[in-house]
């Protein structure tokens, strides 16, 4: 097993996480390293909060995706396997979730989204959390 396998539960709720863009389970392959990049904000590149919810959403998958690739996961948040992430309004999950499937269509990492009533920086109303994998390199025979 080289790649992660993900898992959707029979029935209507499979279907529900199916459709909605993320997995009930991931079984990683053996050996797997973890990489854990840390809470995201909605920070543009030019170090500015973005100004719309879905301008915050953008940026907060672009830092993430950053992030993982800075770590050694060449294919960013396309390998993620666990995201997570924390809204204060919890009515942009939609959002968030129509951006994630437009950019990761055929990508389905386990996911989790709380709804909070305040994020540490100035201003952001979303951030979010990754963590992928990397394999150790094949060994030379």
């Amino acid at each position: 097993m080289d790649e992660a396998k993900y898992h959707q539960v029979d029935g209507w709720l499979g279907d529900y996480y199916q459709k909605t863009g993320f997995s009930h389970a991931v079984v990683l392959p053996p050996n797997a390293q973890l990489v854990i990049a840390s809470g995201q904000p909605g920070l543009s590149r030019d170090v500015r909060m973005s100004s719309s919810p879905t301008e915050q959403i953008e940026s907060c998958f672009d830092n993430a995706d950053a992030a993982l690739k800075a770590a050694g996961v060449k294919e960013g948040l396309f390998k993620a396997h666990k995201i997570h992430c924390w809204l204060l309004d919890t009515s942009h999950e939609e959002a968030m979730m129509e951006i994630w499937r437009r950019r990761w269509p055929d990508h389905r990492p386990t996911w989790m989204t709380i709804g909070i009533n305040a994020l540490c920086g100035e201003g952001m109303i979303v951030e979010i959390q990754a963590e992928a994998h990397i394999l150790p390199p094949k060994q030379r025979l």
